[in-house]
């Protein structure tokens, strides 16, 4: 599983999150010698709980007997009894489980379908990796944890609320809007923000956008989300460029807003009242909203487009015909989705497929945006490709419009630092 020659000459300095060194790692893989490698690895890591089984009936048999769930499972994908793959099936039924590394001796494009399979059933993956596994890609991807379990919760937190308190907020306009920087990677220079509606409820919870965005949709109420949104991204554009900051802005319209006849001429107005230059917003739009109703879709986006708005297809790449969407619409800017930036370092396969996005935006003269970065691994890949912008939470987290100004002043240091070492040397 892990190269022999090499795991004898580790650097043992690897920073690793707690919980691994508290609670270990078990090593499933049917083949003694692969096992053996692992463990001297993870050894030379610091961590001395390692756990062993030789094939995925024995690892389940081995989590239900231990008193405490390991933080992270090494899996081997072809073994007997009970493979990988149904292993990570197993894992998936359970309330605790480990984050996983996947390790195997078969095809990329296979390892890159389970690694697909395996956060597709909400298990943390860390990585996935061709046999034998670099000690240095380990590391790295042991090192992601925290972000991974992170991630992880955040996406799982049952917040409960319904359409009148929906209602409620936004009377009294206690949705607010975060901004998420966008980075010129040629730079490090701030390239703009995607706005984020945010909601905390009257006790203090934070209802995920995942929960009152369908609310809104199903509702009625997505065409008045999404001008509340607007409304507070105007007055703070105007109070940012009192102060000569002159930021563009994106936000995100779902396909319920393409569909209603008179959002964009509201849009239009809203913007011209407030005396912003409509080619400083961007309307994201996902490749699935633009299937829903097609005529409606292509009359919206087209008058906003002629207006002089930016027009982003996000989260490209997820849908089944990105392609046939590019031809269709007069987008300005290509939005990848995080799922081929965070595989990328680790996986060749997915690496030349970010890559086709990267080039297909080059050929078509629009802006490409790499979403969910999360590493400098990633970070240098990028760049290296010809990426234009990236935003994620290596660059910046969405904070405030308040907070924004302060942050562009503060981290422009190290914005410049990462610029100098983010090219191999």
């Amino acid at each position: 599983m892990i190269s022999l020659n090499t795991s004898a000459h580790l650097n043992a300095s690897v920073s690793l999150h707690d919980d691994i060194q508290q609670l270990g790692v078990i090593v499933v893989d049917d083949s003694s010698m692969h096992r053996y490698s692992a463990h001297l690895c993870l050894r030379a890591f610091g961590i001395n709980q390692v756990y062993e089984a030789a094939n995925g009936k024995l690892a389940m048999e081995q989590l239900a007997q231990l008193p405490q769930m390991p933080a992270v499972m090494l899996l081997d994908l072809e073994m007997p009894v009970m493979d990988g793959i149904e292993v990570l099936q197993q894992l998936a039924q359970l309330q605790h489980k480990p984050a996983v590394v996947l390790a195997s001796s078969s095809d990329e494009v296979l390892i890159s379908a389970v690694a697909t399979m395996a956060e597709a059933l909400g298990v943390t993956l860390l990585g996935a990796f061709r046999k034998p596994v670099n000690p240095a890609d380990l590391a790295d991807a042991l090192g992601s944890y925290n972000a991974g379990v992170c991630r992880l919760e955040q996406t799982h937190t049952p917040v409960e609320t319904d359409v009148e308190q929906l209602k409620t907020a936004l009377d009294r306009a206690t949705i607010q809007v975060y901004y998420q920087p966008k980075i010129e990677l040629q730079t490090m220079g701030i390239a703009g923000v995607e706005a984020l509606a945010r909601w905390k409820n009257s006790q203090g919870e934070w209802i995920p956008p995942t929960v009152f965005i369908p609310l809104a949709e199903e509702h009625g109420l997505i065409g008045d989300l999404t001008l509340s949104v607007l409304e507070q991204i105007l007055q703070d554009m105007n109070g940012w460029w009192e102060l000569g900051q002159f930021i563009p802005v994106a936000i995100n319209l779902s396909a319920k807003s393409l569909a209603e006849f008179n959002l964009a001429n509201e849009i239009i107005q809203r913007v011209i009242r407030q005396g912003i230059p409509a080619h400083f917003i961007t309307f994201e739009i996902t490749e699935s909203a633009l299937v829903v109703d097609l005529p409606s879709a292509l009359a919206t986006i087209s008058r906003l487009r002629l207006k002089g708005f930016g027009i982003s297809i996000d989260d490209y790449g997820t849908g089944f015909s990105s392609m046939q969407q590019l031809s269709r619409f007069p987008f300005s800017e290509l939005k990848i989705d995080r799922s081929f930036v965070q595989g990328a370092p680790a996986r060749s396969y997915i690496g030349n497929i970010l890559k086709s996005a990267i080039e297909m935006g080059q050929r078509l003269g629009i802006t490409t945006v790499a979403e969910g970065v999360e590493t400098e691994a990633e970070l240098h890949l990028l760049k290296s490709l010809g990426c234009k912008q990236a935003q994620g939470f290596l660059l910046a987290r969405p904070m405030p419009g308040r907070e924004l100004l302060g942050w562009i002043e503060q981290d422009s240091l190290r914005k410049q630092t990462l610029c100098q070492t983010s090219s191999p040397g």
